[in-house]
C-alpha cells in the first residue's frame, strides 16, 4: 500500500501512522511504502515494522517561519518550482508504486499521490481535515500568488476515488465519509512512562508542546512559580533534564508523544490536529495556543471548546509565561471518559470493506 504524507509538521504523519497502526492490527503482514519528507524515525516510533521509507517531496504545503507563523512568499516560490517538476515527480512515484506492487494508495493531503496513483492505474483514497486549495484560497488576499494554484489543487483533490474527512474538518463535505478524531495509541502504561521520566505517580503533570516544528521556549523560568505541578516540555533541551518542577526533553526523544499525553493530567499545546486528537481521545483537560492567521484554527478551536471544554491561551501570554491560574484550573478539571471509536479504526474498516479483496489476497500471498 502506498501512503503519501505531507511534511507540513508532524500532525499529518501522526494521523497517517494511526491509520497504519489500525490496518496492521487487522492485517499484520500488510506493507506500506511511505512517500514523504517527514523523518523516517518518526514512523519507527509508531510502526515497529512493515514499511519502506521513500524520501520524497510529496507536496509543498506551507513554509513555516515558526510554529505559529507562515512564510507566504516563500511558499508561493516553492509552489512555482514544484510545478515545473511535477510531471517528473508523478512519473517517479508511479514507477515506484508499480515496482513495489502496491495495490492501493492513501494520501494525507499530498496531491501528487493522487496523480501518481492515477498514472499507475491504482485506486486512491484522500484522508483530510483540510486540503491545500482551501488553505491557499484563504491566504490569497494576503498573497495573490496563491490564486493560480487554488483551482489546480481543487481539481486534483476531487479526483480521489474515496474521500475521508477526519473530524473536526475545516470544510465538512457531505459527500465524504466522516470519521471521529484520529489519534495514535499509547504504547506504554502511564506508570511506566512516569517511572522512566522520574515522576511520581501522584505528582500533577502538565504536558506543554508546540508540535513537530521546533520553537525556543522563552518562559521556562516563569513556570517555576507553579510549584504545585510539574511541566513536561518536549523540544526544550538536547537531553533529558530536570530543573525544579520542569522536565525538559529533546525535540526527538525516547518518549513517544501519545505516551507523554497518557502520562499527563492536562495538556497545553499549539492548536494542531494530531495533538488535539490525542488529547481528545485521552479525555484530558486542554488549553490551546491558536495560530491566529491559519485557516484551520477556527474549526479546531470551536471543536476544542465544545467537545473538550478547552481554554484558550494567547500566543503572547504563552510566550511570556503569564498563564495566571490556568494550570490550577486545568488540574481541577475532571477527565472525560470517551466511549466512541478512534477514527483510525473507522478508516481501517472503511478501507478493508471497500478494497479488502485485492489487499488481503496480496497480504496472504506474501
Amino acid at each position: 500500500m502506498g501512503y503519501f504524507i505531507t511534511a507540513h509538521g508532524f500532525g499529518h504523519a501522526a494521523r497517517a501512522a494511526a491509520v497504519m497502526q489500525a490496518l496492521q492490527a487487522r492485517l499484520p503482514n500488510v506493507h506500506f511504502d511511505l512517500f514523504t519528507q517527514v523523518p523516517e524515525w518518526f514512523f519507527r516510533e509508531s510502526l515497529s515494522a512493515g514499511f519502506t521509507y521513500h524520501n520524497f517531496a510529496s507536496d509543498v504545503g506551507l513554509v513555516q517561519a515558526s510554529p505559529f507563523s507562515e512564510d507566504l512568499p516563500a511558499t508561493v516560490a516553492m509552489l512555482k518550482h514544484a510545478k515545473t517538476n511535477a510531471h517528473s515527480q508523478i512519473s517517479i512515484a508511479a514507477k515506484i508504486l508499480a515496482e513495489r506492487h502496491c495495490l492501493l494508495v492513501v494520501c494525507d493531503i499530498a496531491p501528487v499521490g493522487i496523480q501518481a496513483a492515477h498514472a499507475a492505474g491504482l485506486p486512491v483514497v484522500l484522508v483530510e481535515n483540510f486540503t491545500w486549495d482551501f488553505i491557499y484560497a484563504r491566504y490569497a488576499d494576503l498573497e495573490p500568488g496563491f490564486i493560480p494554484f487554488v483551482k489546480d489543487f481543487e481539481q486534483v483533490f476531487s479526483q480521489a476515488d474515496l474521500h475521508i474527512q477526519t473530524m473536526p474538518a475545516v470544510q465538512p463535505n457531505s459527500a465524504a465519509q466522516q470519521v471521529p478524531p484520529v489519534a495514535r495509541r499509547p504504547v506504554h502504561l502511564r506508570a511506566d512512562t512516569r517511572e522512566r521520566l522520574g515522576i511520581a505517580n501522584d505528582e500533577p503533570v502538565i504536558l506543554v508542546t508546540v508540535g513537530g516544528i521546533e520553537e525556543k521556549f522563552s518562559s521556562l523560568a516563569a513556570l517555576k512559580k507553579y510549584s504545585h505541578c510539574r511541566f513536561v516540555l518536549p523540544g526544550t533541551s538536547n537531553q533529558l533534564l530536570r530543573e525544579d518542577n520542569l522536565t525538559l526533553l529533546p525535540h526527538r526523544s525516547n518518549y513517544y508523544h501519545p505516551d507523554l499525553v497518557q502520562a499527563s493530567d492536562a495538556v497545553i499545546a499549539k492548536l494542531g490536529y494530531s495533538t488535539l486528537a490525542e488529547v481528545y481521545q485521552a479525555g484530558l483537560p486542554f488549553a490551546y495556543i491558536p495560530r491566529e492567521k491559519f485557516p484551520e484554527t477556527p474549526p479546531l478551536a470551536e471543536f476544542a471548546r465544545r467537545a473538550m471544554g478547552a481554554h484558550e491561551l494567547t500566543r503572547l501570554d504563552f510566550s511570556s509565561g503569564n498563564w495566571g491560574d490556568l494550570p490550577y484550573r486545568l488540574l481541577q478539571t475532571p477527565k472525560i471518559h470517551r466511549d466512541g471509536i478512534n477514527g483510525a479504526d473507522e478508516i481501517a474498516n472503511l478501507l478493508l470493506e471497500r478494497y479488502s479483496k485485492p489487499v488481503t489476497q496480496s497480504v496472504r500471498n506474501g
